[in-house]
Protein backbone atom coordinates (compact mmCIF):
# COMPACT_ATOMS: atom_id res chain seq x y z
CA UNK A 1 0.00 0.00 0.00
CA UNK A 2 0.94 3.39 -0.42
CA UNK A 3 2.54 5.41 2.64
CA UNK A 4 -0.07 6.47 5.15
CA UNK A 5 -0.98 10.37 4.91
CA UNK A 6 -1.65 12.79 7.38
CA UNK A 7 -5.96 13.04 6.67
CA UNK A 8 -6.46 15.77 9.38
CA UNK A 9 -4.84 17.90 11.70
CA UNK A 10 -6.12 20.45 14.31
CA UNK A 11 -5.17 22.18 17.21
CA UNK A 12 -6.86 23.65 19.81
CA UNK A 13 -6.14 25.94 22.93
CA UNK A 14 -7.81 26.57 26.58
CA UNK A 15 -9.66 29.97 25.95
CA UNK A 16 -7.72 31.78 29.14
CA UNK A 17 -4.63 32.97 28.04
CA UNK A 18 -1.93 34.80 30.03
CA UNK A 19 0.72 37.26 28.69
CA UNK A 20 4.10 36.84 29.72
CA UNK A 21 4.51 39.61 31.77
CA UNK A 22 1.25 39.00 34.16
CA UNK A 23 2.88 35.33 34.67
CA UNK A 24 5.65 37.22 35.99
CA UNK A 25 3.95 39.57 38.06
CA UNK A 26 1.28 36.43 39.43
CA UNK A 27 4.89 34.31 40.32
CA UNK A 28 6.55 37.69 42.38
CA UNK A 29 3.68 37.66 43.92
CA UNK A 30 3.45 34.40 44.91
CA UNK A 31 6.78 34.36 45.94
CA UNK A 32 6.22 37.80 48.43
CA UNK A 33 3.21 35.88 49.81
CA UNK A 34 5.63 33.00 50.47
CA UNK A 35 8.49 35.32 52.37
CA UNK A 36 9.63 36.81 49.78
CA UNK A 37 12.26 36.52 47.34
CA UNK A 38 15.67 37.74 46.22
CA UNK A 39 15.70 36.36 42.65
CA UNK A 40 12.56 38.87 41.42
CA UNK A 41 15.13 40.46 38.67
CA UNK A 42 16.31 37.21 37.53
CA UNK A 43 12.99 35.62 37.46
CA UNK A 44 11.62 38.64 35.41
CA UNK A 45 14.56 38.12 33.09
CA UNK A 46 14.41 34.97 32.58
CA UNK A 47 10.47 35.31 31.55
CA UNK A 48 11.36 37.93 29.03
CA UNK A 49 14.09 36.14 27.42
CA UNK A 50 12.14 32.76 26.81
CA UNK A 51 10.57 33.95 23.76
CA UNK A 52 7.28 33.71 24.85
CA UNK A 53 4.94 36.03 24.34
CA UNK A 54 0.92 34.30 24.99
CA UNK A 55 0.29 31.12 26.81
CA UNK A 56 -3.26 29.21 27.25
CA UNK A 57 -4.24 27.54 30.25
CA UNK A 58 -7.13 25.61 31.68
CA UNK A 59 -6.49 27.68 35.44
CA UNK A 60 -7.11 31.17 36.51
CA UNK A 61 -4.31 32.98 38.67
CA UNK A 62 -6.44 32.47 41.64
CA UNK A 63 -5.80 28.49 41.18
CA UNK A 64 -2.44 28.94 43.06
CA UNK A 65 -3.42 31.44 45.64
CA UNK A 66 -2.89 28.15 47.83
CA UNK A 67 -0.84 24.62 48.04
CA UNK A 68 -2.34 22.52 45.66
CA UNK A 69 -2.00 18.54 45.89
CA UNK A 70 -1.17 16.24 43.07
CA UNK A 71 -4.90 14.83 43.27
CA UNK A 72 -6.23 18.50 42.74
CA UNK A 73 -4.27 19.03 39.86
CA UNK A 74 -5.16 15.24 38.62
CA UNK A 75 -8.91 16.12 39.19
CA UNK A 76 -8.49 19.36 37.13
CA UNK A 77 -6.95 17.73 34.40
CA UNK A 78 -9.77 15.35 34.13
CA UNK A 79 -12.38 17.80 34.31
CA UNK A 80 -10.69 20.03 31.21
CA UNK A 81 -9.10 17.98 29.16
CA UNK A 82 -12.40 15.76 28.02
CA UNK A 83 -14.33 19.07 26.93
CA UNK A 84 -10.84 20.45 25.00
CA UNK A 85 -10.32 16.84 23.62
CA UNK A 86 -13.47 16.52 22.14
CA UNK A 87 -13.43 19.45 20.74
CA UNK A 88 -10.33 19.14 18.83
CA UNK A 89 -11.41 15.74 17.31
CA UNK A 90 -15.30 16.75 16.46
CA UNK A 91 -13.62 20.03 14.57
CA UNK A 92 -11.02 18.27 13.26
CA UNK A 93 -13.08 15.15 11.82
CA UNK A 94 -15.32 17.75 10.70
CA UNK A 95 -13.45 19.24 8.88
CA UNK A 96 -12.14 16.02 6.98
CA UNK A 97 -15.30 14.83 7.05
CA UNK A 98 -14.92 11.46 8.74
CA UNK A 99 -17.54 10.08 11.24
CA UNK A 100 -16.39 8.89 14.62
CA UNK A 101 -17.35 5.54 14.09
CA UNK A 102 -15.24 4.63 11.07
CA UNK A 103 -12.26 5.11 13.33
CA UNK A 104 -10.22 1.73 13.61
CA UNK A 105 -7.51 2.76 16.15
CA UNK A 106 -7.22 5.50 19.03
CA UNK A 107 -4.22 6.75 20.71
CA UNK A 108 -3.92 9.54 23.61
CA UNK A 109 -0.65 10.92 24.05
CA UNK A 110 -0.19 13.00 27.40
CA UNK A 111 1.97 13.63 30.64
CA UNK A 112 0.40 15.78 32.64
CA UNK A 113 -3.13 13.84 33.96
CA UNK A 114 -3.37 10.17 34.32
CA UNK A 115 -6.60 8.07 35.11
CA UNK A 116 -8.59 4.58 34.99
CA UNK A 117 -10.57 4.67 32.54
CA UNK A 118 -8.33 7.02 31.24
CA UNK A 119 -8.96 9.54 28.13
CA UNK A 120 -9.35 7.06 25.45
CA UNK A 121 -12.24 5.16 26.59
CA UNK A 122 -14.16 8.63 28.65
CA UNK A 123 -13.51 10.54 24.86
CA UNK A 124 -14.58 7.42 22.74
CA UNK A 125 -18.09 7.23 24.72
CA UNK A 126 -18.59 10.73 24.40
CA UNK A 127 -17.61 10.32 20.70
CA UNK A 128 -19.63 7.60 19.95
CA UNK A 129 -16.72 5.76 18.50
CA UNK A 130 -16.98 1.94 17.93
CA UNK A 131 -17.04 -0.73 20.22
CA UNK A 132 -14.31 -2.80 18.47
CA UNK A 133 -12.09 0.11 18.56
CA UNK A 134 -8.10 -0.49 19.26
CA UNK A 135 -6.65 1.55 21.85
CA UNK A 136 -3.55 2.39 22.94
CA UNK A 137 -2.36 5.48 25.87
CA UNK A 138 0.85 6.81 25.87
CA UNK A 139 1.60 8.75 28.80
CA UNK A 140 5.12 9.93 30.34
CA UNK A 141 7.59 10.25 27.47
CA UNK A 142 7.36 14.28 27.51
CA UNK A 143 7.70 16.60 24.55
CA UNK A 144 8.10 13.46 22.10
CA UNK A 145 5.43 11.61 23.07
CA UNK A 146 3.40 12.84 19.92
CA UNK A 147 6.13 10.56 17.57
CA UNK A 148 5.48 7.57 19.43
CA UNK A 149 2.05 8.34 19.86
CA UNK A 150 2.14 8.84 15.54
CA UNK A 151 4.39 5.50 14.78
CA UNK A 152 1.36 3.11 16.81
CA UNK A 153 -1.12 5.16 14.36
CA UNK A 154 1.26 4.26 11.45
CA UNK A 155 1.47 0.62 12.18
CA UNK A 156 -2.24 0.16 12.84
CA UNK A 157 -2.93 1.71 9.41
CA UNK A 158 -0.26 0.01 7.85
CA UNK A 159 -1.12 -3.52 9.46
CA UNK A 160 -5.23 -3.02 8.82
CA UNK A 161 -5.71 -1.54 5.03
CA UNK A 162 -8.63 0.72 5.29
CA UNK A 163 -8.45 1.56 8.66
CA UNK A 164 -8.16 5.08 10.04
CA UNK A 165 -6.36 6.35 13.33
CA UNK A 166 -6.90 8.57 15.48
CA UNK A 167 -4.07 10.48 17.84
CA UNK A 168 -4.60 13.11 20.22
CA UNK A 169 -1.87 14.94 22.27
CA UNK A 170 -3.44 16.97 25.30
CA UNK A 171 -1.10 18.48 27.78
CA UNK A 172 -2.37 21.06 30.62
CA UNK A 173 1.20 21.46 31.74
CA UNK A 174 0.24 25.14 33.81
CA UNK A 175 -1.30 22.75 36.16
CA UNK A 176 1.70 21.36 37.31
CA UNK A 177 3.93 24.76 37.65
CA UNK A 178 6.09 25.12 40.71
CA UNK A 179 6.31 28.88 42.30
CA UNK A 180 9.45 28.76 43.94
CA UNK A 181 13.32 30.28 44.06
CA UNK A 182 14.77 27.35 42.33
CA UNK A 183 15.75 27.85 38.81
CA UNK A 184 13.96 24.79 37.36
CA UNK A 185 10.93 26.34 38.49
CA UNK A 186 12.02 29.61 36.82
CA UNK A 187 12.70 28.22 33.46
CA UNK A 188 9.76 25.82 33.49
CA UNK A 189 7.50 28.81 34.79
CA UNK A 190 8.99 30.37 32.08
CA UNK A 191 7.54 28.58 29.11
CA UNK A 192 5.03 25.95 29.15
CA UNK A 193 1.15 26.18 28.71
CA UNK A 194 -1.90 24.50 27.61
CA UNK A 195 -3.01 22.93 24.47
CA UNK A 196 -3.62 19.95 22.49
CA UNK A 197 -3.86 18.44 19.04
CA UNK A 198 -5.18 15.98 16.57
CA UNK A 199 -4.00 13.91 13.88
CA UNK A 200 -6.18 11.41 11.55
CA UNK A 201 -3.85 9.09 9.63
CA UNK A 202 -5.43 6.87 7.26
CA UNK A 203 -4.43 5.09 3.35
CA UNK A 204 -5.78 8.54 1.29
CA UNK A 205 -6.48 9.31 -2.00
CA UNK A 206 -3.00 9.31 -3.97
CA UNK A 207 -3.67 12.48 -5.63
CA UNK A 208 -4.71 14.23 -2.12
CA UNK A 209 -2.75 17.06 -1.00
CA UNK A 210 -1.75 15.76 2.38
CA UNK A 211 1.56 14.76 3.19
CA UNK A 212 2.61 11.05 3.33
CA UNK A 213 4.51 9.54 6.61
CA UNK A 214 8.17 8.24 4.97
CA UNK A 215 10.23 7.05 7.59
CA UNK A 216 11.23 7.87 11.15
CA UNK A 217 14.52 7.49 13.61
CA UNK A 218 15.03 7.85 17.11
CA UNK A 219 17.93 8.09 19.08
CA UNK A 220 18.41 8.21 23.15
CA UNK A 221 21.60 9.10 25.31
CA UNK A 222 21.38 6.68 27.84
CA UNK A 223 24.41 9.37 29.60
CA UNK A 224 22.23 12.00 29.66
CA UNK A 225 19.29 10.41 31.68
CA UNK A 226 19.48 13.03 34.49
CA UNK A 227 19.45 16.13 32.02
CA UNK A 228 15.87 16.03 31.71
CA UNK A 229 12.99 15.13 33.99
CA UNK A 230 9.25 15.56 34.66
CA UNK A 231 8.97 13.55 38.54
CA UNK A 232 6.06 13.13 40.67
CA UNK A 233 5.26 15.16 44.06
CA UNK A 234 2.73 15.21 46.53
CA UNK A 235 2.01 19.18 44.71
CA UNK A 236 2.54 17.90 40.75
CA UNK A 237 5.06 17.14 39.27
CA UNK A 238 8.38 19.22 38.70
CA UNK A 239 10.08 19.62 35.16
CA UNK A 240 13.85 19.41 35.48
CA UNK A 241 15.52 21.30 32.53
CA UNK A 242 19.26 21.37 32.55
CA UNK A 243 20.92 24.04 31.09
CA UNK A 244 22.99 21.65 29.09
CA UNK A 245 20.57 20.67 27.09
CA UNK A 246 20.71 22.74 23.89
CA UNK A 247 24.35 22.14 24.34
CA UNK A 248 23.64 18.18 23.98
CA UNK A 249 20.96 18.43 21.67
CA UNK A 250 23.18 20.59 19.28
CA UNK A 251 26.14 17.92 19.88
CA UNK A 252 23.51 15.08 18.59
CA UNK A 253 21.32 16.38 16.52
CA UNK A 254 23.46 16.26 13.12
CA UNK A 255 24.06 12.83 13.04
CA UNK A 256 20.82 12.23 13.80
CA UNK A 257 19.25 14.09 11.01
CA UNK A 258 21.89 12.64 8.67
CA UNK A 259 20.69 8.75 9.52
CA UNK A 260 17.31 9.44 8.22
CA UNK A 261 17.90 11.54 5.32
CA UNK A 262 20.66 9.22 4.22
CA UNK A 263 18.68 6.09 4.83
CA UNK A 264 16.10 8.07 2.26
CA UNK A 265 18.37 9.03 -0.51
CA UNK A 266 18.42 13.07 0.81
CA UNK A 267 20.28 15.95 1.81
CA UNK A 268 19.28 19.03 4.40
CA UNK A 269 19.25 20.52 1.00
CA UNK A 270 16.05 18.92 0.09
CA UNK A 271 14.50 19.71 2.51
CA UNK A 272 11.91 22.46 2.25
CA UNK A 273 10.42 22.73 5.69
CA UNK A 274 11.12 21.58 9.38
CA UNK A 275 8.47 21.37 12.21
CA UNK A 276 11.36 21.78 15.26
CA UNK A 277 9.34 21.46 18.45
CA UNK A 278 10.54 24.88 19.98
CA UNK A 279 11.63 23.32 23.62
CA UNK A 280 12.76 26.90 24.37
CA UNK A 281 13.67 29.92 21.66
CA UNK A 282 17.78 28.65 22.64
CA UNK A 283 16.92 24.89 21.91
CA UNK A 284 15.77 25.73 18.40
CA UNK A 285 18.80 28.90 18.07
CA UNK A 286 21.42 26.03 18.87
CA UNK A 287 19.97 23.50 16.25
CA UNK A 288 19.21 26.00 13.60
CA UNK A 289 23.06 26.62 14.04
CA UNK A 290 23.87 23.22 14.06
CA UNK A 291 21.84 22.55 10.72
CA UNK A 292 22.84 25.12 8.73
CA UNK A 293 19.13 26.27 8.90
CA UNK A 294 17.57 29.90 6.84
CA UNK A 295 15.94 31.75 9.46
CA UNK A 296 12.67 31.48 7.47
CA UNK A 297 12.96 27.67 8.04
CA UNK A 298 12.45 27.45 12.15
CA UNK A 299 10.31 30.54 12.04
CA UNK A 300 7.43 28.38 12.13
CA UNK A 301 8.72 27.18 15.74
CA UNK A 302 9.58 30.27 16.57
CA UNK A 303 5.97 32.12 16.39
CA UNK A 304 4.42 28.87 17.93
CA UNK A 305 6.81 29.59 20.86
CA UNK A 306 6.12 33.31 21.05
CA UNK A 307 1.85 32.68 20.39
CA UNK A 308 1.45 29.16 22.69
CA UNK A 309 4.52 28.58 24.49
CA UNK A 310 5.91 25.05 24.73
CA UNK A 311 2.52 22.23 25.33
CA UNK A 312 4.83 19.24 25.60
CA UNK A 313 3.82 16.91 23.42
CA UNK A 314 1.29 18.86 21.06
CA UNK A 315 3.61 21.45 20.33
CA UNK A 316 4.95 19.56 16.99
CA UNK A 317 1.42 19.66 16.18
CA UNK A 318 1.59 23.16 16.23
CA UNK A 319 4.26 23.68 14.44
CA UNK A 320 3.15 21.37 11.40
CA UNK A 321 -0.36 23.06 11.07
CA UNK A 322 1.48 27.05 10.67
CA UNK A 323 4.01 24.89 8.16
CA UNK A 324 0.74 23.75 5.95
CA UNK A 325 -1.02 26.79 6.44
CA UNK A 326 1.64 29.29 5.48
CA UNK A 327 4.04 27.80 4.10
CA UNK A 328 2.11 26.57 0.97
CA UNK A 329 3.88 23.10 0.53
CA UNK A 330 3.60 21.85 -2.94
CA UNK A 331 4.05 18.47 -4.60
CA UNK A 332 6.78 16.69 -4.01
CA UNK A 333 8.52 18.96 -0.68
CA UNK A 334 9.53 17.08 2.03
CA UNK A 335 9.48 18.18 5.75
CA UNK A 336 11.19 16.90 9.02
CA UNK A 337 9.62 16.69 12.25
CA UNK A 338 11.51 16.82 15.09
CA UNK A 339 10.83 16.88 19.02
CA UNK A 340 13.19 16.28 22.03
CA UNK A 341 12.63 15.11 25.46
CA UNK A 342 13.52 13.14 28.67
CA UNK A 343 16.23 10.71 28.07
CA UNK A 344 17.88 12.84 26.52
CA UNK A 345 15.51 11.49 23.73
CA UNK A 346 15.49 12.91 19.81
CA UNK A 347 13.03 12.13 17.58
CA UNK A 348 12.55 12.65 14.14
CA UNK A 349 10.18 11.89 11.14
CA UNK A 350 10.37 12.92 7.22
CA UNK A 351 7.18 13.54 5.31
CA UNK A 352 6.70 14.05 1.58
CA UNK A 353 3.77 15.80 0.17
Amino acid sequence: MNAPKLLALETAVPARCFRQDEISDLYIDLLNKQGGTRRERAIRAAMRYAGVECRHSVINGEFFSQPRTTQQRNDRYMAEALPLGEQVIRLGLARAGVDPQTISSFIIVSCTGFNIPGLDLLLAQRLGMSNGLARTQVFGMGCYGAFPGLRRALDHVLARPGGMSLMLSLELCTLHLQFDDSAESVVSTSLFADGTGMALLGAGDEAAAAPAFIDSETYCDYQTLDHMSFNLTDQGFRMYLSSYVPDLLAANVEAFVERLLNRNGLTRADIRFWAIHPGSQRIVEYIQAQLGLAPTQVQASLDTLRDFGNMSSATVLFVLERIMRDGQPQRGDYAVMMAFGPGLTMEAMLLRW
